[in-house]
């Protein structure tokens, strides 16, 4: 393996809270073990499923999020499984598991245990509420997460109920993810000053609310105010936020002065009315006040153009403005063409296919990530 996680060897013991935080340690050079039991991870069964294909291999959450990954099979109802638990744990560096509070300290294979016979292993774990407190044993999910952290009761239309942020893209849970993957790196550099591992307890919960301001920092300040749902528009400024266009839908915002003189004029060059060129709708206040109109003049100029002519005449007026991409667009980017972001790869069950790649770029070619693994394939290799 290549990369500056070479040569340690990460535990897997996650579902979807913890698995895109493993798979971005393997493809930095990790040996990413992920332990399954015999009837496969969770995200195995997660649809969709490759066309026409079928069993634990065709899940396209997994050929995804098991990239990189090494599978191997225990049943932890088991004295085998349990022994060959214990047998991974002494040659680790680092576990991250998304269990129940409590479920491996029961089977005798929690991190004091480990910890014993195994001083520089570190140990990450992923629940919604945490190890501590009250809730600690309450269940989760990625939706619950979102209302947990308030976050979800700001998302969406103000006249309608609550959106989940995202869809089921699941972000909650792949910040925590990354939560675990930082966790895991730092308790490997701590591990080098102290010679001991880590525990790192992380909490959904607190993961979604720690990246939303508008709940967070309202608390912090302890102003105890509600933030309303603003749909597609940003309630603090106008314009900012989501304008339909001839075929679809972009994001155009001028919060800075510049932003909003170019777009006035844009506005007065295609209307022919120049009301907002008015020196006082340089005052963000203002513009604010007249949201409805400011909102219906710019309705004006984006309505008969497609996305890109929006775009391109926009980003030439010094606006920022960009579409709303449907996936289909996404494949047919230019710039993502230009910037070489999607790869080929090949899968036993999908065969060829093309899949996103490194989410950041560096000068080392440090990002390298084989197929999701087949399930029980590596269990005889590294079980011996």
């Amino acid at each position: 393996m290549t990369g500056p996680l070479a040569g340690k060897r990460i535990l897997d013991l996650s579902g979807l809270a913890g698995a895109y935080g493993t798979m971005l340690l393997a493809a930095l050079g990790a040996e990413v073990v992920l332990v399954e039991p015999p009837t496969g991870n969770g995200l195995r069964k997660l649809p969709p499923f490759v066309p026409g294909a079928g069993g634990p291999e065709s899940s396209l959450w997994f050929m995804w999020l098991g990239q990189g990954k090494r599978s191997v099979v225990l049943d932890l109802a088991t004295d085998d499984g349990t022994s060959g638990l214990r047998k991974l744990y002494s040659t680790a560096d680092a576990v991250v598991e998304t269990a129940a509070p409590g479920t491996f300290e029961a089977l005798g294979l929690g991190y004091e245990e480990a910890h014993r016979t195994s001083p520089g292993l570190s140990w990450v774990s992923v629940t919604p509420f945490g190890q501590t407190g009250p809730r600690r044993n309450w269940k989760g999910s990625n939706l619950i997460a979102w209302a947990a952290s308030g976050i979800l009761y700001q998302t969406g239309f103000m006249d309608k109920p609550p959106a989940t942020p995202g869809g089921p893209v699941q972000l909650a849970c792949h910040i925590a993810a990354l939560n675990a993957a930082s966790a895991v790196l730092l308790a490997l550099r701590g591990r080098r000053a102290s010679g001991r591992g880590q525990y790192v307890d992380i909490s959904l919960q607190e993961a979604a609310l720690a990246i939303a301001p508008e709940a967070g920092v309202p608390l912090s300040l302890d102003d105890g105010v509600h933030r309303q749902r603003s749909g597609n528009r940003r309630q603090a400024q106008r314009p900012f936020g989501l304008y339909p266009a001839a075929d679809g839908w972009v994001s155009l915002l001028a919060v800075q002065p510049g932003h909003w003189t170019a777009t006035a004029n844009w506005i007065a060059e295609v209307t022919g009315n120049d009301s907002l060129l008015d020196e006082s709708f340089q005052n963000p206040a203002v513009r604010f006040q007249a949201g409805e109109y400011v909102d219906a003049c710019m309705e004006e100029v984006t309505r008969p153009l497609s996305k890109l002519d929006l775009c391109v005449e926009g980003q030439r007026r010094g606006i920022p403005v960009t579409p709303v991409n449907t996936i289909a667009d996404l494949r047919s980017d230019p710039h993502l063409a230009a910037s070489g972001y999607f790869e080929e790869a090949e899968h036993p069950v999908a065969g060829r296919f093309t899949r996103p790649g490194p989410p950041f770029r560096d000068n080392h070619g440090w990002w390298s990530l084989s197929r999701a693994p087949l399930l029980g394939e590596h269990t005889a290799e590294i079980l011996g």
